[in-house]
């Protein structure tokens, strides 16, 4: 029995990882996982017994890489944020990480296009576009309904939250105006507080009820290298779950979010006020958005496309 050890950093993200599981063990794979909290040794250990090693993220350095080329038959990179980057733009030494595992990887997953791009600066051949997906048979759909003040949500984590700042002075606006409400589902508050917003500390037993709590979904984003990189998590969790959502025309929102469809691209504060508005007024037009959203959820981003993809490119090399 093949056996494909999974190597991420603290928090494994199952979106991913885990996800994958069932598809590689149908396939015959003994699957396993340790993060960079075990002792490199502990590490050392499990990659003695593995045939494929699947690298999330982690930007080893150059010692350690070395020492695990020459232990794995064969390395998996899989990367779904600008790590070559950083949050705070170019750094020399990210990148030089980010070259050489991009050249000793045997695959390369790329969570967009943007992505894949970097990787292909350094690689040719079997670097592969896999988006970030969910399993969207778990998701149920929103029932849309008219409502005097219908609620906008924004879901995710503290790492995000400064994007939601930025759009602080639409939503203290439409707050004040009393045509709709909003809501912030993450494990820590924003570093603000408005009249009338409210704040749900997530909990993954509640995500579903959450989601559906919203009436539209939003996500605010920087034209920013780091933002390019985003692989849109929150924005498919709308759409699978049957929400219209407003979001920036930034990096991947613009393959997702066919404007006035499934959804709506908008820049400016007056831009977003208006969209909010048009939705807000209309129960019709969320239920018919949010129908054409989870279509392409179960289109482009379902697990149950991707996930067999996942194991067919693991299992071939």
């Amino acid at each position: 029995m093949k056996r494909v050890l999974f190597f991420t950093h603290g928090n494994p993200q199952g979106y991913r990882i885990q996800h994958y599981f069932p598809y590689l063990e149908a396939r015959g794979f003994e699957v396993g996982l340790i993060t960079t909290e075990a002792p490199f040794s502990d590490f050392l250990d499990q990659l003695n017994k593995a045939d494929i090693l699947y690298i999330q993220r982690v930007l080893v350095n150059p010692l350690k890489l070395f020492r695990i080329r020459r232990k794995v038959r064969r390395i998996v990179y899989d990367f779904d944020d600008a790590v070559m980057y950083g949050s705070k733009g170019e750094s020399a030494t990210r990148r030089r990480k980010f070259k050489r595992i991009i050249e000793s990887a045997d695959a390369v997953l790329c969570g967009n296009r943007f992505l894949a791009g970097e990787a292909e600066s350094y690689k040719r051949g079997n670097v592969f576009y896999v988006p970030t997906v969910v399993d969207t048979d778990a998701y149920r759909v929103k029932v849309h309904e008219r409502t005097t003040r219908p609620l906008v949500g924004w879901i995710g984590s503290r790492s995000t939250l400064r994007y939601v700042s930025d759009v602080r002075n639409v939503m203290e606006l439409l707050l004040k105006e009393n045509r709709m409400g909003f809501k912030i589902v993450a494990d820590s508050p924003p570093d603000f507080t408005l009249e009338g917003l409210t704040f749900e500390k997530w909990q993954a037993d509640r995500e579903q009820a959450a989601l559906l709590s919203f009436d539209m979904g939003i996500m605010p984003l920087r034209d920013d290298l780091w933002s390019r990189g985003k692989c849109g998590l929150k924005l498919i969790q709308y759409m699978a779950s049957g929400l219209p959502s407003v979001v920036h025309p930034v990096g991947v929102t613009r393959e997702m979010i066919e404007d006035g469809v499934n959804g709506f691209l908008r820049s400016g504060s007056d831009e977003w006020k208006d969209a909010l508005e048009t939705l807000a007024g209309d129960a019709d037009l969320r239920r018919n958005m949010g129908l054409k959203a989870r279509e392409t959820a179960e289109i482009k981003y379902a697990l149950k496309i991707w996930g067999p993809r996942v194991a067919e490119i693991i299992d071939g090399l």
